[in-house]
């Protein structure tokens, strides 16, 4: 009796819908997409009574639950996420408590979504209607009005995109192509999907070899030049070549071409064109420098690690100008000439086309640039030119960090202090962390360079969690700039409120020199607020509880949170007196006074209001070819640039930051006072900082004076360990808004009861649950704003606080089975692990 063969059970597996917080979905695989549907993929899959795009995520090894649908459509020829960058995005959903359909809109551009195209067709009875005709009319008792009859007449032609028949029939909508499906005069015969941004592509040409040569091309020559040219143009650059350049170079190559092509002189093929992120910029030559003691210490260790195939985490602390750069770049030619690739993170967009640059010219196998101020297709390009293996050295923002560079087996972040590496919408990472993570899962080496690391980094190098290498020299001839303090309360400012004497003294004697300044205020606008002088209110933000700041070159009153602008009223709202005066300084009123004072020299400013598009890349090579004497900015001027000529550094206010309502408000000051800085006397005359403050007393100013991090490091350990604040601790916020501030004290008050009732379970570390209280800024963008914070000496008891914070949020903030839910579509709860601003 011969034995049937069992069928196999069937496959399942688990998916996440694009841009939906719907979970993991289990779906089956039909047999016959069985070898197409692997991880990594976009599937198009039923949900509900409609279809949805979603990444198989993985395989579901559990028991097959009932009613399982099946997968429609593979969208994908082959995985467009890898396994490393699946892991990545895993971890960061489950860490920071946030939807995997967010963690996975970080591994690729936007550019490269998918895009559902319908196409649209009549139906037997739709074409019954329009064949009766005629205004309104009845067809199987159903009346049709005459937009409905426009729209039918058009799908008779043959099925359209759904957008086309909207551009055609002025006043037709989605609403009323569903009307006419669910009437069954309009079905949908086609869907398919196209990517929001496609890939260009352009012909090229190639000689053949049966071309003519010689004698034969030289009587070519005589009666069809362009033809004889061509060939010879071809012959030359020994490749293909574009279509588009040659016709630069020979006007009538369109009839020629072809004639060519006939005679099996040319072939011509499409091919994909990049979009060059450094199409215009030229390629500046950057030999490698002598390395000093130090650098060739760090660069052994570095490399040995490397050799290893190892995850290990290094800190290279290194001053100002020590030459951490060179030291990343030694590392990565190591890496690449291993075969392994490298990905280095920057904090501000300013400085990738700088750095990006320097790799450039030590890395002519190719560099790939990753951020957002990049064109959409430029970004897609890059991505694509990465995950082919084209490229394996990535620069870029935080972003960059989920490129899928093969072999990784470096990874950079440079100026790892910086709060722009922590995303603060959708999912809340840190790079830096995650930067930690994907390095242990790759096991590659990673490296965080910063002349004033973060507090959690520098423990951790204390406490040997990380390794410590130390560049305590600066790799220029210059030693570390002198730094003077200029107590405000003893010394006057000037008229504007702008200049003490030391400082206006220091700038003129720079100026005489022929020498360059930068002056430092991390205030933009011209003025921070505007006040009634006679009912004491400030100018505020209908929408924020913030002060309005003045723009007095655009004359407009602006909200740096939201966004809103308006003219500067004549008299106060409040009390309608006509005694309104702008208080306090910007960047913009410090540019407008250093030219009235220094009329010679030649003043730019570096902002958020004048770093946009290409005028921010002016200013930067502008003051680095040294046509700019004085350049007034905010943080942006902090963050790494290389200005040779810049011996005076003055800050306007070293005190803007330091009373914030924020832990982190120290560190901060310390680390912009520094960094800051280290911009003077990196060229070959010494530096000089003055500080103006009105706090010359306390540590962060006294320790950034001596250029002392450590010292720092322990004064501000002392206060952090007492209160349990990071290193020493762990945090999570919790911030419930909307636009209804009962409904949101409600919610907050029930989720802080709800997460007290977690945290009541026994452990070693308890958690603190601390608030509901307002945030600092009560309301933000129209929305009241009230945050709990989580407290804990250990990660894995806040964590599961948190977990149940998020199982709160999912089940709609319902305080019992069965009570009515708390959250509306209008109030929203953001769950920050490790917060970086407390505002």
């Amino acid at each position: 009796m011969s034995s049937q063969p069992r069928a196999e059970a069937p496959r399942h597996v688990r998916v996440s819908i694009v841009r939906l917080d719907l979970g993991l979905l289990t779906y089956r695989v039909p047999p016959a997409l069985n070898d197409a549907a692997q991880p990594g993929v976009r599937v198009s899959v039923p949900l509900g009574r409609s279809r949805a795009i979603g990444y198989l995520i993985e395989d579901d090894s559990g028991p097959p639950a009932k009613g399982v649908r099946d997968i429609l459509e593979v969208l994908d020829p082959e995985p467009l996420l890898g396994s490393s960058q699946l892991s990545l995005a895993q971890f960061a959903a489950r860490y920071y408590h946030s939807p995997m359909s967010e963690a996975l809109r970080l591994l690729h551009p936007s550019g490269m979504d998918l895009v559902e195209r319908r196409r649209l067709g009549v139906t037997d009875k739709g074409r019954l209607a329009i064949e009766h005709g005629g205004g309104l009319l009845s067809v199987q008792g159903l009346e049709l009005d005459p937009l409905e009859q426009q729209v039918l007449s058009l799908l008779l032609a043959g099925p359209q995109e759904v957008p086309r028949i909207l551009r055609r029939a002025a006043g037709a909508d989605h609403l009323l192509l569903h009307r006419l499906q669910r009437r069954g005069l309009v079905s949908e015969v086609e869907i398919d999907y196209a990517s929001r941004v496609r890939a260009v592509t352009e012909e090229i040409a190639t000689l053949l070899p049966d071309a003519p040569k010689g004698a034969e091309l030289e009587a070519l020559a005589k009666t069809a030049k362009t033809q004889a040219r061509l060939i010879g143009l071809l012959r030359e650059a020994g490749e293909p070549v574009p279509l588009s350049e040659l016709r630069r170079q020979l006007p009538g190559l369109r009839s020629s071409i072809g004639r060519m092509k006939e005679r099996g002189w040319v072939s011509l093929e499409a091919r994909e064109r990049l979009r060059d992120p450094f199409a215009g910029r030229p390629l500046l030559p950057h030999p490698p420098p002598e390395l000093n003691l130090d650098q060739a210490s760090a660069v052994a260790v570095l490399g040995a690690a490397l050799r290893e195939r190892r995850f290990e985490p290094f800190l290279l602390h290194g001053v100002t100008s020590s030459g951490k750069t060179e030291v990343y770049l030694r590392l990565i030619r190591e890496a690449l000439d291993s075969g392994r690739g490298a990905v280095v993170l920057v904090p501000e967009i300013s400085l990738t086309p700088q750095l990006a640059g320097r790799f450039r010219a030590r890395f002519p196998e190719g560099v790939a640039v990753l951020h957002s101020a990049l064109g959409s297709g430029q970004r897609e390009d890059e991505w694509r030119r990465v995950r082919r293996g084209d490229v394996r050295l990535v620069v870029g923002a935080r972003s960059a960090l989920f490129a899928p560079v093969q072999h990784l087996g470096v990874i950079v972040v440079d100026e790892e202090h910086d709060s722009s590496f922590k995303q603060e919408e959708g999912l809340r990472y840190n790079a830096r962390s995650l930067a930690l993570v994907r390095g242990q899962q790759e096991g590659a080496v990673v490296v965080l360079g910063s002349a004033t690391p973060s507090m959690e980094t520098f423990h951790n190098a204390e406490t040997g969690r990380t390794g410590m290498l130390r560049l305590p020299r600066r790799a220029t001839p210059q030693p570390l700039p002198l730094v003077e303090l200029v107590d405000l309360r003893r010394y006057q400012l000037d008229a504007e409120g702008v200049l003490t004497a030391p400082l206006s003294a220091a700038l003129a004697d720079t100026l005489s020199k022929g020498q360059q300044a930068i002056l430092f205020l991390n205030r933009r606008g011209f003025a921070p607020f505007v006040l009634c002088l006679s009912c004491g209110q400030p100018l505020r933000c209908h929408d924020c509880s913030v002060s309005l700041t003045l723009h007095k070159r655009k004359d407009l009153l602006l909200c740096h949170y939201c966004g809103h602008e308006r003219r500067p009223p004549p008299m106060c709202p409040s009390c309608s007196a006509a005694a309104l005066k702008p208080m306090g300084l910007g960047t913009e009123r410090v540019e407008e006074t250093l030219r009235a004072r220094f009329p010679q020299a030649r003043v730019a400013r570096l902002d958020r209001d004048t770093a946009r598009g290409t005028r921010l890349q002016r200013v930067l090579d502008a003051t680095a070819a040294g046509q700019v004497d004085i350049l007034v900015g905010t943080q942006m001027v902090t963050k790494g640039h290389d200005f040779p000529g810049v011996t005076l550094v003055g800050v306007v206010n070293a005190d803007h930051a330091l009373h914030l309502p924020d832990f982190r408000a120290s560190e901060r000051t310390f680390q912009l006072l520094s960094q800051v800085a280290g911009r003077a006397g990196r060229g070959g005359v010494a530096g000089r900082v003055i500080v103006q403050t009105y706090s010359p007393e306390h540590h962060a100013i006294q320790c950034a004076q001596t250029h002392d991090y450590v010292e720092f490091y322990r004064k501000e350990s002392r206060f952090r360990r007492e209160l349990g604040y990071p290193p020493f601790g762990h945090l999570v916020a919790l911030r419930v808004e909307g636009a209804d501030e009962g409904a949101v004290i409600t919610a907050a008050h029930s989720l802080a009861k709800s997460c007290q009732e977690a945290a009541r379970k026994p452990c070693a570390h308890p958690v603190q649950v601390l608030g509901p209280v307002e945030a600092p800024l009560a309301r933000l963008r129209g929305r009241t704003r009230w945050q709990i914070l989580l407290k804990c000496a250990s990660r894995g008891p806040i964590q599961a606080v948190a977990a149940s914070a998020r199982s709160w949020k999912e089940e709609g903030g319902r305080q019992s089975p069965g009570s009515p839910p708390l959250l509306g579509k209008d109030l929203r709860v953001i769950i920050d692990v490790d917060p970086q601003s407390m505002l």
